[in-house]
């Protein structure tokens, strides 16, 4: 850790049950048209679209609804969402939904003004003008997007997911409502809430990891850890949703200031390959990434094990304790452990592991991976 840092958050943060109706007088200052960013199903059926839309009547906010976003955002549907805004001239994007969601909106009201296309940012080039204000209002607890400078995005032609990112980026406002959480289903929960917890255990043991990030590191661990598996059991008790939200926040929080790790490397090559969800994928890796790096960040792993109250068993081996604890931790949230469990054969599982894709939060690991290492590592996620 250097002498200097960055840190960077949306410039309001509005945290609290009931803060989602709210949103049309917040909106006010901001702008008059609204584009409203969500999934095909979910935002309807849960009954968040018509809380957010009965809010922006009341305050005389216009808006038009985008529902074309899928589950791994393409190219083209932020093109058709850049042609929207353009068309409505609108001053203002809302995300209503999960990652997905957010990762679309985000880059749409980031690139209004930029041009009538994504593909050449997503090739590199730079951003340079901001876009209009991003408005992010999440309904799953743990992707973290709602705090972060990129988006992920698949250009479906060659097949190639990446993030896209600018400062600019940077949510203008976001409002974290426990409420729109209530109707994630158990599976859901989980899914998003492990994502949520790997990123906290990952911005801690970064490269780039910081004195603010660590403090709010330590804050999500601990509040994920105690009410994630009694969300997954209750989601129906407003407290659970509450705390495992403020966790989330918090560890979105330190993951958009430090980096993510390998976990995230590997999952990204591995997740969309075989159609396995991103927090599955990093749920099954994570135990075998803290066991690869036990030696290197044994102090950092004291510390979690600490906050944890999980006091070492004895076997003076800190990182096998967390990688044990871990593991039970997915018993509890009911989330398989092993890649075998999903049906996948070993050797397409090795097959990801393809030089030109290892990307830098795997190379930036504390202790190098050789090619070798690699292997063993996915052998033992197996």
């Amino acid at each position: 850790m250097g002498g200097s840092m960055v840190f960077r958050l949306p410039r309001e943060i509005f945290f609290g049950t009931n803060q989602g109706n709210d949103i049309g007088k917040l909106l006010v200052n901001i702008g008059e048209r609204a584009i409203i960013v969500i999934g095909r199903k979910s935002a309807k059926e849960s009954g968040a679209l018509d809380i957010v839309i009965q809010s922006l009547d009341r305050s005389r906010v216009v808006y038009t609804i985008f529902d074309q976003v899928e589950p791994e955002p393409s190219l083209d549907t932020v093109d058709q969402g850049l042609k929207l805004a353009s068309d409505f001239h609108c001053d203002m994007i809302i995300s209503l939904g999960g990652g997905s969601v957010l990762d679309c909106g985000k880059v749409i009201a980031g690139l209004v003004g930029n041009g009538k296309t994504i593909r050449p940012f997503f090739e590199g080039a730079p951003i340079t003008k901001a876009g209009v204000p991003w408005i992010a209002l999440p309904t799953t607890a743990g992707t973290g997007s709602e705090m972060t400078s990129n988006s992920v995005l698949t250009d479906i032609d060659t097949g190639i997911k990446k993030s896209v990112r600018s400062p600019l980026f940077i949510a203008r406002l976001v409002i974290i409502d426990p409420i729109f959480t209530l109707s994630m289903s158990p599976y859901l929960t989980a899914v998003s809430g492990i994502d949520a917890l790997i990123q906290a255990i990952e911005a801690y043991t970064s490269p780039h990891s910081t004195l603010i990030t660590d403090v709010l590191v330590l804050e999500a661990i601990e509040l994920l850890w105690k009410y994630l598996p009694m969300a997954v059991q209750d989601g129906e008790n407003l407290l659970n949703r509450e705390q495992v939200a403020k966790g989330s926040m918090l560890s979105a929080m330190a993951f958009a200031n430090s980096s993510s790790g390998p976990v995230h490397g590997f999952s990204h090559l591995i997740g969309p390959k075989f159609s396995i969800s991103h927090g599955e994928t990093c749920a099954v890796l994570m135990p075998q990434v803290i066991r690869f790096n036990r030696e290197v960040l044994c102090k950092k792993y004291v510390q979690i094990l600490d906050k944890l109250g999980l006091k070492d068993t004895g076997k003076n081996n800190p990182g096998e304790d967390l990688a044990v604890a871990f593991e039970n931790f997915l018993d509890q949230i009911h989330l398989r452990k092993r890649f075998k469990d999903f049906h996948v054969p070993l050797e397409k599982l090795l097959s990801v592991l393809n030089i030109k894709n290892i990307g830098k939060n795997i190379t930036e690991n504390p202790r190098p991976f050789q090619p070798s290492d690699m292997i063993e590592l996915l052998k033992s996620s197996w």
